[in-house]
Formats: C-alpha cells, structure tokens, sequence
C-alpha cells in the first residue's frame, strides 16, 4: 500500500503569513482555471469551449491534447497519453512548479518525472494559487483499469498448509483519472493503494508536507455533450436566482455510518430552512413520494436509478447539487442507469460518484459537501473538502466554480415580488421555515401570507392546508393545481390525500381526476393512487369516476394467467 503523504517533502507549513508578509491578490478563479480537452473529440472541444465562453476563461487555459476516446483506459494508456503530456505541458507553460527533466526515465508506471530545483522549498508552492481548478471536459478518459502486473508480489507462505494470502482492499492501483490528475504537480506518488487528501476537511488542520502542490479537479461530463454544456448553463442560472427548491434526504442503508451521514444532512437542510422530506426505510423513495422542485438530494444505496427518478418528466431545477451513495455510481458516464450520469442526464448542476469500489470511508461524504457548499464555497471547494483520499475512485462533476448560496436569501424573495417564478414560492417557504427554527410564528405567518399574493404555488398552497388542519382538525382553503404544476404528481397526490382526509373532497377529486385523467401518473405509482383514488371516489359515490378507474384496477391487479402449457414437460 502506498504510502499516505509525499515521503520527500519533510516539516509543515505555517499557519498563515503576517501582515507584512501578506501575498498580492489572486487573479480571479475563472482565470486560473485550466481546461483540458481531447483533442481527438471534437465534442470535447466543444464543451471545453462552451465552458470557457461562459465562465470568461482565458483561451490560453485550454490544454486540447491528442488522448483515447475511451472510458476505460490502461496505465500505459493513461501515463503516456494524459499525465505526462499534462505534466510536461504545465510545467512548460509554469503553471505548476518544477520540471520534466530530460534523460530521466518514466516510474514505473510510465508516469513522466517532475523535478525541483534544490533551493525548491515546498512550503512557498504556486500550483494551487496559478491553477484553481482543473476541469476535464467530456472525451477525456474517466477510469484507469487495475494492473495487477505493478503489485508489490504477494509474501511467501509461512508454511506449506498456511492459507495463501490475499491481497487487501486497498491494494490495488485502478483509479478514477480525475483522482490521479489531482497529482500531476506532486513527485513521486505510489500508484498502488490510496493519498491522503490534504484539502479534505479531516485534514485542513493537520501539518501536511506539499499541500500546495495538489491540485483540485472537475469534470464536465453526462450521458450527451448536452448534458455536459447543462451543467454550465444550469451553473450560471442559478447563480442569478440563488438556489430554489426542497430537500429529499433518504436514509435507509446498508450501513450505520452513511445513515448518520445523512441525518446529518438532513439536520442541516432543515436548519438552512429547506423543507426536507426524508425517507428511513431500505426502500428508495418511491414513484409516488412528492418530488417537486429537489434542489438537494442526499440518499443511498441502489445499484441503478429508481424510485421517482424513472418518471420521464422528472426534472431537477436550476442549480440542484445531489448525491447517492454506490460503490459503482459512475463507473461509466454514458451510462442511463448510473446514478452519477443519470442524475446529470436529469438536469443536476454538481453531483459526484465513484468509478470503482471505493469502500464506504473513502468516498465523498455528503455532509462535508453540504456544510461547505452552505459555507458559500463553490462546488469545487465542496467536493474536494468532502473526499477523505486521491489516487482513488472518486470524481466531481459540474462546474467548479458554481456556488449555490452565493445569492442571499432575501435578494432571491426581492426578485419574486419582481418577477416570480415558478420557484419563487420556494423561496418564501424557506424563509418562513428559518423564521420558525428562531421561534417566531408570527413572521412566519407574515412571510406566507406575502407569498400567497406574489408567489402562489401547490407547494405553498399544501403547506399552509398542512399548518390548518394541524391547528383546526380541518381545512378552510381552497387547494388547486395551476397548469405548470401538472408535472409534480407526488405533490399532487399528498395534496389530494391531505384534502382528501380533511373536508375538502370536490378539490381531492379534482386533483384525482388529473393524476390519472391526464395521465401524469408515472407507471411504476399508477397502481397505488389508482387504489387510493377508487376508495375515495367508493365513499364519496362518485360512480361516475369510479366507472372509470376501476375496471383498470380490476386489470393492474388480476392474478396473471399462465401460458398453456408453461411448465409442462
């Protein structure tokens, strides 16, 4: 295994520099963000220029070099094609410190050399102050296949009837290449096994020898270069509006730590104001859940996409960051069924996953990244501050420099008394929610009634029905559903089973009635509010509606007939 911080660099950085001793300003990140393109892809070009017109890069940060076009490429591959011509290009353009010296073979794994002067000292490294990001534009290879050739060999047995031995989970060198493309300014890393990541938070406050030298990394990749191009576009969207939406936090996994995770993140949704639903069964969230507006998503642990992400009219707003928790979420990014490409495929802004197993204590852990994104950091800072190691199979993907929370909350509720939108509502439930975490119902209540009148919503509607029956048993208000909220069937189908249960039965048949009239029922949910809806409609004697759903009912649930003969031999 190799070993956890460079082994040549000696003693620690000090904390900070005097006044005296202060540093000139930076540029700004847009400007030191470098981007790296294949230059045998042409829509890898396309998006490294996408990216850079929208952000203003400068055109001397693109590094377009000739690379496979493959996802999965071999260490030969990798170290020959994009690392060392990566490394010798920065060095020559002094971007990252040291050099390529000439005559020096390769390492092992054919990784170019970087040298230092000797007076280098690494405390006063550059890299991290001329490079802020570097950002992989779709085309450029995603995972380094294991070489089991370049493991230490195995230790002889002790003894003829002793147990061979097998080789540990962290002793083995596949990789994500954006994991490895972190190192292209540190000398002499190991290959073989995991490096401490000195940006992860666990980490921030400890000595690390050469944490300037590391570099941060992104990837703009998806299913299409559509998706890829989204999430710049989506970036830059929600930075106008500020993020707007809810949380869905679920919870049920295989393992006590994530679940903790996620509490965490579910904890601190709430406290930033989001209305949150959470789930803490095994189960996904189901087709049926409400899923309007999912700005934050944090769940785990299946396999491929499901639950109410298989609805084809499912869409993330503007800015949504999310995560789920897989040993295999991005093990290709064309894929439609990964959870990391799907998600983006979905409209996500910034997302991460994980290319090979990455063990659970190794991946992206969800709530650092929420806590710096609520920090005002940007997605970039996000995920490197939440991923404990490198030369691993984490990746990043969308913008780096996107921060969602880089426009208060109250210029975003001083834009819907402007120009509402179909999000605004969002954000005066946020607000209403922080005013009831300080303990005061009475703004509150002010800030949603303000929002009845500038900002009308469902999801507004439904929360202020929930409040009237919670105090009064029952519901005074009208809740209906405008046109462009025809495309949120959960919310829809808690509304009309809260409507349903508290006096308002004419308004819970008419949201029945579009659910399934209109078809806007996902299939996989069909079944469970046609049962819910036939009930009703039972014990209202609506025979008319009833006429209609039941004989489907009857179809969705009759017993299927084997096929004559199936079985016989």
């Amino acid at each position: 295994m190799r070993f956890l911080l460079l082994l040549f660099l000696a003693g620690t950085f000090a904390a900070g520099t005097s006044a005296a001793e202060a540093e000139p300003a930076l540029p700004p990140e847009n400007e030191r963000v470098v981007v790296v393109a294949n230059a045998d892809d042409p829509e890898s070009l396309d998006v490294a220029a996408h990216y850079m017109r929208a952000r203003g890069v400068p055109a001397e940060n693109l590094v377009a070099l000739p690379m496979p076009r493959a996802e999965t490429v071999s260490w030969a591959e990798f170290s020959e094609k994009v690392f060392s011509p990566l490394r010798r290009e920065l060095t020559r353009r002094g971007l990252i410190d040291g050099f390529v010296p000439e005559g020096v073979p390769a390492d092992a794994f054919g990784r170019a050399p970087l040298a230092f002067p000797q007076d280098f000292d690494p405390e006063n490294a550059r890299n991290a102050e001329k490079i802020s990001y570097v950002v992989l534009c779709r085309g450029v290879p995603l995972r380094i296949a294991n070489d089991a050739s370049k493991l230490p060999p195995l230790p002889p047995k002790t003894s003829p009837d002793a147990p061979a031995r097998k080789r540990g989970p962290l002793e083995v060198n596949c990789a994500s290449v954006d994991s490895e493309i972190a190192l292209v300014g540190v000398p002499d890393t190991e290959a073989n096994g995991v490096v401490v990541n000195p940006h992860y938070k666990g980490n921030l406050e400890k000595p690390a020898a050469g944490r300037k030298l590391f570099l941060r990394v992104a990837r703009l990749d998806g299913v299409t270069a559509a998706d890829a191009r989204a999430l710049v576009d989506n970036a830059i969207a929600a930075e106008k509006s500020g993020l707007l939406g809810r949380a869905y936090v679920d919870i049920g996994g295989p393992h006590k730590q994530g679940d903790r995770w996620l509490e965490e993140c579910a904890e601190k949704t709430r406290a930033l104001g989001f209305d949150t639903s959470v789930e803490r069964s095994r189960a996904l969230m189901g087709a049926a859940a409400r899923y309007d507006a999912p700005a934050l998503y944090f769940g785990w642990y299946s396999g491929n996409v499901g639950g109410f992400f298989l609805d084809p009219n499912f869409r993330f707003p503007p800015g949504a960051a999310a995560i789920h928790i897989h040993s295999f979420s991005a093990t290709s990014m064309r894929s439609k069924t990964a959870w990391t490409p799907a998600l983006v495929a979905r409209g996500v802004t910034a997302t991460v996953g994980n290319v090979y197993e990455p063990y659970l204590g190794m991946t992206h852990l969800p709530h650092y990244f929420l806590e710096a994104l609520a920090a005002g950091e940007t997605a970039g800072a996000a995920a490197a501050y939440a991923i404990p190691v490198l030369s691993w199979q984490g990746v990043f993907v969308g913008d780096p420099l996107y921060r969602p929370f880089a426009k208060p909350l109250a210029a975003q509720m001083s834009d819907a008394l402007r120009a509402p939108t179909r999000f605004s509502q969002y954000a005066f439930l946020r607000a209403a929610n922080l005013a009831e975490n300080e303990g005061d119902p009475a703004k509150a209540r002010r800030i949603l009634r303000n929002a009845e009148m500038f900002a009308p919503g469902l999801a507004l509607n439904f929360l202020l029905a929930q409040k009237e029956v919670a105090e009064k048993g029952a519901c005074s208000r009208r809740v209906s559903v405008r046109v462009p909220e025809l495309e949120n069937p959960g919310l829809m189908f808690e509304a009309a089973r809260l409507l349903a249960k508290s006096g308002r039965a004419d308004d819970a048949l008419k949201i029945y009635s579009d659910l399934l009239d209109r078809n806007l029922v996902p299939a996989a949910a069909r079944l469970k509010v046609l049962r819910e809806a036939c009930d009703f409609a039972r014990s209202r004697g609506n025979a008319a509606e009833l006429a209609v759903w039941y004989p489907e009912l009857e179809r969705l649930t009759a017993p299927k007939t084997k096929r004559e003969g199936a079985g016989k031999k």
